[in-house]
């Protein structure tokens, strides 16, 4: 006793989700989030401001200059990625998951220069792998 359309007719069957919902789009805009952070990290670094914390005696200490170079780096190919993830590229997407793993990595040998930082940095890491890895592809033909 239905008007014939809506849930159960089948009329919204023939419908294909948009390419702007789900994990990928979310990856996506994380990581321009997470490459901009990057870069602020980096240039923070490289300008040796007294914001960092003076650290001694930490097993993987660098000079701050190189941890800068490193974080403005890994922070611009993370938004370039996620500009290619919100483009609908399938190998920028792999390359997401690869490059968040590495951002992840980084923002832990961060932690103890910026503890608040690397937290939130390896927090949008984790999100971005799980995004990339959960969302579901669509083929180009079924778009």
């Amino acid at each position: 006793m239905g008007t014939g359309t809506g849930a159960g007719t089948g009329i919204h069957a023939g419908r294909t989700a948009s390419r702007w919902v789900g994990g990928s789009f979310f990856a996506g805009i994380l990581m321009l989030v997470a490459g901009a952070t990057e870069i602020l990290q980096g240039v923070v670094a490289i300008r040796s401001d007294n914001i960092l914390n003076g650290v001694s005696g930490y097993a993987y200490a660098f000079n701050l200059d190189a941890w800068g170079w490193i974080h403005v780096g890994l922070g611009i190919l993370v938004a370039v990625v996620g500009l290619g993830i919100l483009a609908g590229s399938r190998i920028a997407r792999y390359t997401g998951i690869g490059l968040a793993m590495v951002n992840l990595v980084a923002q832990f040998m961060f932690l103890f220069y910026q503890p608040v930082w690397a937290v939130v940095g390896m927090a949008l890491s984790a999100f971005i792998i799980w995004a990339l890895t959960t969302d579901r592809v669509t083929s180009p033909q079924t778009r």
